[in-house]
């Protein structure tokens, strides 16, 4: 092979590497930009709850999947649970993991999707604004009902008060 065909193989072979890179670092930039947008999304359903705190309202959060898959099943699917929660008469947030983030309301029961990938998206979700309520001085309006014990465990240290 002469040297003027192994500049070229090193060109091209150069040429192929930035292209993966490139590919790489779209992917990442998608992935990012959803993050930021589901980040967004869940802001602006926190202010909105963090407002039903501050009228004087008291809050459920519902860990949805929980309720309806664990062990301790309190509905079959989710269409049985928003029943429950409607039939309950009370403010009710119910939290579900859920590739999409959205968000929809029915009276006094809001359901939300945490969007995203991962596990325990619903519980980080949860946890994160029981420490803004916690921080507001509105904990004390909010709980939180789940059959998983670890997870219950870990909502009432956030809200617990320091001494």
């Amino acid at each position: 092979m002469d040297s003027q065909q192994i500049m070229i193989e090193s060109k091209l072979s150069r040429v192929r590497e930035m292209r993966e890179q490139i590919s790489r670092l779209k992917a990442e930039n998608l992935a990012l930009r959803s993050e930021l947008e589901s980040l967004r999304a869940h802001f602006d359903i926190a202010l909105l709850a963090a407002e039903d705190l501050r009228s004087g309202a008291e809050l459920e959060i519902w860990d949805g999947w929980n309720l309806i898959l664990g062990s301790k099943r309190e509905a079959q699917d989710k269409a049985g649970l928003l029943r429950l929660a409607k039939s309950s008469g009370r403010r009710i947030w119910i939290v579900f993991d859920g590739k999409d983030e959205n968000v929809f309301e029915d009276g006094l029961v809001r359901v939300s999707y945490t969007g995203g990938s991962g596990e325990h998206r619903a519980d980080k979700f949860i946890c994160d604004f029981l420490r803004m309520a916690k921080y507001l001085g509105l904990a004390g309006k909010v709980s939180v009902r789940t059959n998983d014990k670890g997870f219950l465990a870990q909502a009432r240290q956030i809200v617990a008060k320091k001494r």
